[in-house]
């Protein structure tokens, strides 16, 4: 009788990221095929990713936090705005300004326990834009529609310019501001004078798109010029002084449709999301980022925000025609997690004197809260169910294999799976220091692991899985 020769070998399983993108048949076991409600930290499989219940700061010194006040009954925020403001007095106040369902505006402040108070003479219905500016030594926030006029919201009072025009962006750059109007323009203010839009050499003026490149969808003031994104190319306005002055170049045109809710600065870049994925431009030059990230189903529920080296995005991944997922991009590696079953309408990154944070607008059933990303592994006080998809391959060889056991580290109860040839085998692993042996002693020729976690602080390091291969 011949015997059957074996060569003992050892896998490695890591936690390098996802690649969800990729054929599994091929894809490295340091990657997971699919992950949610997981994050990944330098190899280690975590569950800082959650959504606490928004909280503000005080000044300085204080390190405390207070709670954000409730939505006001019977209403759901649409969108939030951060106003920077600063009282006549010098003392730092600045506010978050909320535009509501049904397009009044409250506001509550960033730096003290407060409720909401409603803002008299401001309502708006359509998609609102807003952008901080000081107009003649007051804090002022500038507030427009693409239906609507041009708000000056100075501290709790607000007046109207109806000569300006009607805008779906705003931003401030050189003392003028720019904003898009009517899907093909680009408006820009007097110096100085956000107030005068009297079309003149010396005053105001219009840039008018007429080729191919689609929708004006946003400006953005980023590196010393003004670059204007359309739904198919990126343009770059050097504005500085008089208007005669200006120079307009195309710089990019080479992406899908790209969606106007994903266009972030992102510190010395600016990342955006079109038909066939996502970007980073840096001024000059666009490159791909996250090859290996999930499709996105549809670019009408997507809303972008970036905060301490991560662009996150909201967005829908699901069949239902509503936001149902969370996606954090860290451009240190490249890398990215995902937080699923949220509903987040709206993202928005607030940097105060005394700290910084990521709020979220929530949709669904806690529309009343004022979510904040955060590294809980809970979604308003509920941990998450965490779940993680190793490949299923056959490790680049059609042998026989039999997995003889998994070495686990884990500070959580989890349960570890094992799959062999789509058999799957379930084993309850206890948290706690050490490392933890899991006997299989089981066959197959293609090899699969996925893990299963309930509690709200994960840790696990990589599996070493110990397994005979016969020898052809």
């Amino acid at each position: 009788m011949n015997s059957i020769e074996f060569s003992k070998n050892k896998l490695a399983v890591g936690f390098k990221g996802i690649a969800c993108d990729l054929d599994q048949s091929v894809t490295d076991m340091a990657y997971a095929r699919a992950a949610q409600n997981f994050a990944f930290d330098r190899g280690v499989l975590t569950g800082e990713l959650g959504i606490d219940a928004g909280r503000g700061f005080y000044l300085a010194p204080f390190t405390e936090r207070h709670a954000y006040p409730a939505i006001p009954t019977g209403k759901a925020l649409k969108k939030l705005f951060l106003y920077r403001y600063k009282t006549d007095e010098g003392k730092f106040d600045d506010r978050l300004v909320g535009h509501l369902d049904d397009g009044t505006f409250v506001y509550t402040s960033v730096f003290k326990n407060d409720v909401w108070h409603a803002i008299d003479g401001l309502c708006i219905v359509g998609d609102v834009c807003a952008v901080n500016y000081n107009f003649n030594g007051k804090d002022t926030l500038l507030i427009s529609c693409d239906n609507d006029y041009l708000y000056y919201l100075k501290g709790s009072y607000v007046t109207v310019c109806t000569k300006a025009p009607k805008f779906s962006s705003l931003a401030i750059h050189n003392e003028r501001v720019f904003g898009s109007v009517n899907g093909n323009q680009v408006w820009f203010s007097d110096e100085f004078n956000p107030s005068e839009w009297n079309v003149a050499s010396d005053k105001a003026g219009f840039i008018t798109f007429s080729d191919d490149g689609g929708e004006v969808l946003k400006v953005v003031s980023f590196l010393n010029y003004l670059y204007i994104f359309r739904e198919y190319g990126i343009f770059r306005l050097t504005a500085y002084g008089e208007q005669s002055e200006f120079v307009l170049k195309k710089v990019f045109t080479d992406t899908g449709r790209i969606v106007k809710t994903s266009i972030e600065l992102c510190g010395d870049k600016i990342v955006f999301y079109a038909d066939d994925g996502l970007f980073v431009f840096d001024g000059y030059d666009v490159k791909r980022a996250a090859r290996k990230m999930p499709e996105v189903k549809s670019g009408d529920f997507i809303s972008g925000a970036y905060l301490d080296d991560c662009y996150y995005i909201a967005c829908k991944t699901g069949g239902e025609e509503k936001q149902d997922t969370l996606i954090r991009y860290r451009f240190k590696d490249d890398s990215f997690a995902v937080l699923q079953g949220v509903a987040i309408l709206h993202l928005i990154a607030v940097r105060v004197h005394n700290g910084s944070q990521l709020l979220c607008v929530m949709g669904g059933d806690v529309n009343d809260t004022l979510g904040e990303i955060s590294k809980s592994g809970c979604v308003l006080g509920t941990p998450t169910q965490k779940h993680y998809e190793s490949p299923e391959n056959t490790l680049f060889t059609t042998s026989l294999k039999i997995v003889r056991c998994v070495y686990v580290q884990t500070k959580s109860d989890i349960t570890l799976t094992v799959k062999l040839d789509g058999r799957a085998f379930k084993y309850d692993v206890s948290g706690g220091d050490g490392v933890k042996t899991v006997r299989v002693e089981r066959a197959g020729r293609t090899v699969g692991f996925e893990i299963d976690c309930s509690e709200a602080e994960a840790n696990i390091t990589p599996l070493t899985v110990s397994y005979d291969k016969l020898k052809m």
